[in-house]
């Protein structure tokens, strides 16, 4: 494969540790002989990384690990929240245009049909819109947007591709107006409003990738700023994640770099009590695209950790959990 700016900056990290795979490798080599810049930067690295080998066993000082780790993070702004939920809309929306009267009845991951799973995200926009106006401390988690899916269905069995992609097209621009109609600290569903609208983003996409494996499409990626809201958001919720599935580790702090457009970096507790130190106990490199998706239950725990300094096994509790709040 001929590799873009962006593959080369997800691949720099594990290619100057030797640890990507043959085809990868390959492809890095041709790369770097068309662009001396970035065979400037492996070299730089790999420096880094011979720095890293004479410290032994010992962990080796977070400096060090920042040059090397946080190089492929592309660094951006978050979009706002009311933005990126747009953004998603609209890239969801171009998608459904294209599909075609034959795939409809076909089935995805989640059990339900194509045409089910688009009345899946109107029904459940829908209820997060109606919980926002009426002030309705209810929450809406997984278990709960089952049950508004298993009861609206049957409700819109007979309707046209065309009639659904109305519904929901007309709740889709009263879920965004949300940004604008409530004030920030109103909770919506039981979330914070921008966490409200990013999680239905976060959902769109999750839902824009079920369709596109199901079709056998190539998978689409949110762009770099919705990407790093999306980010965010998941490593915002990751303590209580780990608490939930029971993994907490009190006392420990994990610094998570994320790589690729979108990415950064976070200091994360990894117990919900807990402040982070400023030395964290682990680092964990993993690219933030694998990353979102194992927050949305959509990847292998093994397939999204890259290289990991410190404790493994945290490392591993983290992925795992990481899915706590995945929903269908």
């Amino acid at each position: 494969m001929d590799l873009t700016r962006d593959q080369f900056e997800d691949l720099v990290g594990a290619y100057a540790l030797d640890a990507c795979e043959p085809d990868e490798a390959d492809a890095m080599e041709r790369y770097l002989a068309t662009h001396p810049a970035a065979a400037r930067e492996v070299e730089r690295l790999r420096d880094v990384a011979s720095s890293l080998a004479t410290i032994g066993t010992s962990r080796p000082p977070v400096s060090l690990l920042d040059r090397l780790l946080d190089t492929a993070a592309e660094r951006v702004a978050p979009a706002d929240a009311g933005e990126a939920l747009r953004k998603e809309s609209d890239r969801f929306d171009r998608f459904l245009s294209t599909i075609e009267p034959a795939h409809l009845a076909v089935r995805t991951e989640n059990g339900l049909t194509v045409h089910e799973l688009v009345q899946h995200v109107e029904a459940v926009d829908r209820a997060f819109v109606e919980a926002a106006r009426r002030g309705s401390p209810a929450f809406i988690g997984a278990d709960e947007a089952a049950s508004i899916t298993a009861a609206e269905l049957p409700e819109h069995a007979g309707e046209s591709f065309a009639q659904t992609i109305t519904r929901l097209r007309r709740t889709r621009r009263e879920l965004v107006g949300l940004r604008d109609e409530i004030p920030p600290e109103q909770r919506v569903a039981g979330y914070r409003r921008d966490d409200a609208l990013v999680i239905r983003a976060f959902e769109t996409w999750t839902h824009d990738d079920d369709i596109r494996r199901a079709l056998g499409h190539d998978l689409a990626v949110p762009d770099a700023a919705v990407m790093r809201t999306m980010a965010e958001l998941a490593m915002a919720t990751l303590p209580l994640a780990m608490a939930a599935r029971g993994l907490e580790h009190p006392g420990v702090t994990a610094r998570v770099v994320l790589t690729g457009p979108g990415g950064g970096e976070w200091t994360v507790p990894c117990a919900v009590v807990d402040d982070p130190s400023a030395r964290p106990d682990v680092v964990v490199r993993a690219s933030v695209v694998d990353w979102c998706r194992r927050f949305a239950d959509r990847i292998d725990p093994a397939a999204v950790l890259g290289h990991v300094e410190g404790d493994e096994a945290v490392a591993r509790d983290m992925v795992d959990a990481a899915a706590a709040f995945a929903g269908l």
